[in-house]
């Protein structure tokens, strides 16, 4: 019978934490990679909300601009 892949996952996963036990510094390093991706992860999502923030903010003033430069050509008219 030929194993199944189930089989076949755990014998890379055996093969890899065996060799992660005999490097502790790839170890170290994979686990440093991660947290420094969480953490840019949680950095761009930070400043993207402020940037959306700050564009709502424009365009609200930028409406209300438009708004009063309306009313300002309809009192001239009249």
């Amino acid at each position: 019978m030929n194993p199944g892949a189930i089989e076949e996952g755990a014998k890379v996963a055996s093969g890899v934490v065996e060799g992660l036990k005999q490097q502790p510094l790839a170890l170290a390093l994979i686990i440093m990679n991660v947290v420094f991706i969480a953490f840019a992860v949680w950095v761009l999502q930070s400043l993207n909300a402020r940037t959306v923030h700050q564009y709502e903010v424009k365009d609200q003033l930028i409406a209300k601009l438009i708004e009063q430069c309306k009313d300002g050509k309809q009192g001239a008219v009249q």
